[in-house]
């Protein structure tokens, strides 16, 4: 009798059962998908991030390359001439143009300015001669890309193929539709107060160009730049 208690013993001691192992391989698998979901995930955020970094800089140089180019605006343009022929904003605030001379010799004058499209980016347009800004125009060739909105670039992934729905690029929201060019006339326009307010003057140095949008649900006004022109004069 003692004898088979001890081999009924050792039988049931006798290692695994094949239930156990397949609860152990489910086991393992479920893991095993919970970890490489997460590391997919962890992947597309990073991924994301590091485009949306890259595409927030060339935003950033873009704007500053434009308000450094607007600087020229009323360059070598007589202080008699109108504001309206020197700098102009049209197309529902989608483009601005300005006028200056490339050379403080030249005979002529030349008109550049900026147009933004919305879900493409902000557009640079190439200086050409003109005499005023309000019958100046520019052909669809002569727009330069100085930076693209997210809606603008289809991010592929490294095999070529698209991104699924909803797997975008989901940053570098400056550019986002609905930004518009605007003129403000403040008296605080050039820094460290170089203006002088002595007299109380109705003519102050310093035509301002902003880039703004409303937002829909609230109103309220975002500006993305605000720059100031020295070379043109504003009356308020």
């Amino acid at each position: 009798m003692r004898s088979r208690r001890v081999v009924r013993t050792l039988r049931q001691q006798a290692g695994q059962s094949l239930i156990s192992m397949m609860i152990g391989l489910v086991i393992s698998l479920i893991t095993i998908s919970a970890m490489l979901v997460l590391y997919k995930t962890m992947i597309e955020v990073s991924a994301n991030a590091s485009r949306s970094a890259l595409r927030d800089g060339q935003v950033s140089a873009a704007l500053l390359a434009a308000q450094m180019d607007m600087q020229t605006a009323g360059f070598g343009v007589p202080a008699s001439d109108t504001l309206g022929s020197k700098l102009g904003v049209r197309e529902a605030g989608k483009e601005v143009a300005w006028r200056y001379k490339a050379e403080l010799n030249d005979a002529g004058f030349v008109c550049s300015g900026l147009r933004l499209v919305d879900n493409e980016g902000l557009y640079r347009l190439a200086p050409k001669a003109c005499n005023d800004v309000s019958a100046i125009s520019w052909a669809a060739t002569e727009h330069e890309l100085l930076a693209g909105s997210a809606a603008f670039f289809t991010p592929v992934q490294k095999d070529g193929s698209a991104y699924a729905s909803g797997e975008g690029e989901v940053g570098a929201m400056s550019l986002a539709a609905g930004y518009v060019f605007a003129l403000k006339a403040e008296r605080q326009c050039l820094p460290f107060m170089q203006q002088d307010f002595s007299a109380s003057p109705t003519t102050l140095p310093g035509q301002q160009v902003v880039m703004e949008r409303a937002t829909p649900q609230t109103g309220e006004v975002n500006h993305l730049f605000q720059t100031c022109l020295p070379n043109l004069a504003v009356s308020i």
